[in-house]
């Protein structure tokens, strides 16, 4: 009989990656389970203590299909309160390898790259925190610059996302130059539709003899809110404030900042995961930097550093949003309408 390596069962083949070592440590304690986010808020079937089970009993196919390992973000909230100190997030990823190996594929919705619009800058492949964008090479059909309504078939560089390895946080989309990739759901004129879309009820702008009242636009997070209260005041906010969902705060960018203020809206408060919590790893920092460059860009417009701001809510906070809210809409009557300098305005 000829001598193979191949670990001989399927735990043997899931502890033979890096990460996948430690598979036997856990004893099923759910503490990880009751750590995330991901069981609450989209898939009631996410159980990390399940998918381990079902590895040890070499139940394969049934791993393989398990949305438990295909929806851990690695954001690692579990580790520090796991009492035999696993990285679960580094057992499900080396089921994960073993499932894309199998020929199984994520059921989550990649970003998309436009590969004719894509000049290969390589900016999302830095900020990529899953490593599921790459430079490629080839064919793309692009507009004919010199016959309207031809195209040309050209080789070019490119964008290519891993759709097994994007999570979907956005930040690529929020990063890229050209504009060029788009997140299903999230797109800029998605999120700028649901903008638009918030009711400032009862008419707005307001008649001119009317009592100022201010309008706070709050870009949110969708993993930073935790507490039932917390998630209650998110569905039904201060008549002041407006909510617009988005994936992670590292899809806002400075542009929705902005708009917001010069559509009228007097404040606009971005609500993200406290660092190291961050639900797509290090999305939060990548908009504090964001939010330094976007400051710059008010003081240029001549508005009030104060005018938009970034919160970080904990996961153990309780009542955190609330006071937040009030605390913003606070600051924005202290600032007074929007106004703009009269050159830019």
């Amino acid at each position: 009989m000829a001598h193979s390596d191949k670990p001989e069962t399927f735990a043997d083949q899931v502890r033979a990656i890096p990460g996948g070592e430690h598979l036997e440590l856990c004893y099923s304690c759910g503490t990880c389970v009751s750590k995330c986010l991901i069981q609450q808020r989209i898939e009631p079937e996410y159980n990390p203590r399940r998918l381990l089970r079902l590895v040890m009993l070499g139940m394969e196919e049934e791993a393989f299909s398990s949305p438990t390992t295909w929806l851990c973000s690695e954001c690692d909230l579990c580790y520090p309160a796991c009492p035999q100190q696993i990285h679960i997030s580094g057992v499900i990823g080396a089921v994960k390898q073993l499932a894309v190996e199998a020929g199984h594929t994520s059921p989550l919705t990649p970003a998309r790259v436009d590969t004719a619009a894509c000049f290969a800058c390589g900016t999302c492949i830095e900020v990529c925190p899953y490593k599921a964008i790459s430079r490629v090479s080839g064919a793309v059909e692009i507009a004919d610059p010199m016959a309207r309504g031809s195209t040309l078939v050209v080789e070019k560089e490119y964008a290519q996302v891993d759709p097994n390895l994007c999570m979907g946080c956005g930040l690529c989309a929020s990063s890229c130059l050209a504009s060029c990739i788009t997140l299903d759901g999230y797109t800029d004129a998605q999120i700028d539709g649901q903008a638009r879309a918030v009711d400032w009820s009862p008419g707005w702008p307001a008649p001119a003899d009317a009592e100022w009242s201010p309008r706070v636009l709050a870009f949110v997070c969708n993993w930073s809110v935790r507490a039932e209260a917390d998630l209650a005041h998110l569905a039904a906010p201060p008549p002041e404030v407006r909510v617009v969902s988005v994936p992670c705060s590292s899809r806002v960018t400075p542009t929705f900042l902005v708009t917001a203020l010069q559509k009228g809206i007097d404040g606009v408060l971005v609500v993200g995961c406290q660092p190291g919590e961050c639900h797509y790893k290090e999305g939060n920092r990548v908009e504090q930097a964001r939010l330094a460059m976007t400051r710059n860009l008010l003081d240029l417009l001549g508005l009030e550093e104060r005018r938009v701001q970034f919160a970080w809510l904990p996961t153990d906070s309780r009542g955190a949003l609330s006071r937040l809210f009030k605390q913003v809409v606070s600051d924005v009557c202290a600032l007074g309408p929007v106004a703009w300098k009269p050159e830019l305005g």
